[in-house]
């Protein structure tokens, strides 16, 4: 079902969102890429390859992989009574996204966790290739959460990878280093996770780092208390405990949370 065509199409989709995405930050830079864009994207690409590798050899298909397996074996909750296919979609759809809200706050909150978290915010700048900057640890342990879910819920495979096409499309937008209208933003962001709101998530100000965990959908910060709408005063993006050029290397990043100089 999912063959290497349709695998082929879902990657066309994310590389010409990458440059529809890069040349938005050109022509309507917001000014938080403090640094050339070859080093970042080498780094940040070659991060996730390795997660990718890593996951190739793990956990091959991941979470659709897993979703196929719940359908053939009739596993999961959805397995267990009809609705149309349409509610099913969405239901999956917005379950998925409450658990990677859910997700994204337990790596802030356990320490462990946000030693491998801290690698995707010790990023110094802002831009799209942030959202692929993540140690393939925490890729790994994303993906064992995302199967799952999957798992669990028995959803259709298809909407399972309609949704991890989202929120990998999500990651590029609201990390994207481009300007949008305000009034256009401010109503934007009453749906779906808007640059300008997840920036203050890399805010080096612990208490707005803790805000804003959204992916997708912007609801559920302002249901569980942890939206802010506006920062304190100028962001400085990153964290000040690894600020120095040495720590933007590759193989200080795979290093950083292992370290014991914390």
């Amino acid at each position: 079902m999912f063959d290497q065509e349709r695998s082929s199409i879902v990657l066309s989709v994310l590389v010409g969102l990458w440059l529809i995405f890069a040349i938005a930050e050109w022509l309507f830079s917001a000014g938080y890429r403090k640094s050339p864009r070859t080093g970042r994207w080498i780094r940040h690409i070659s991060m996730i390859s390795v997660g990718a590798l890593i996951l190739a050899v793990m956990i091959p298909g991941g979470a659709i992989a897993a979703a196929l397996w719940a359908q053939t074996e009739s596993v999961g909750v959805f397995n267990f009574f009809t609705l149309p296919l349409v509610w099913t979609y969405l239901l999956t759809w917005i379950i998925y996204d409450l658990m990677i809200y859910l997700q994204h706050r337990a790596f802030h909150v356990f320490p462990m966790l946000w030693r491998l978290h801290a690698v995707h915010h010790s990023d110094t700048s802002i831009d799209l290739s942030t959202g692929i900057r993540f140690h393939p640890v925490e890729i790994v342990l994303s993906m064992l959460f995302k199967v799952f879910i999957a798992v669990g819920l028995g959803a259709p495979p298809e909407a399972i990878a309609i949704y991890e096409l989202i929120l990998s499309s999500m990651a590029l937008f609201n990390h994207a280093d481009f300007r949008l209208p305000d009034g256009f933003e401010r109503a934007l962001r009453w749906l779906v996770v808007t640059p300008p709101m997840h920036r203050i998530h890399h805010s080096d100000r612990r208490v707005e780092t803790d805000s804003n965990y959204g992916n997708a959908l912007s609801a559920w910060d302002r249901l569980f208390g942890t939206y802010t709408d506006r920062p304190m005063a100028e962001l400085n993006i990153g964290l000040s405990r690894w600020r120095e050029a040495e720590d933007q290397r590759l193989s200080r990043l795979l290093r950083m949370p292992f370290r014991k100089d914390w």
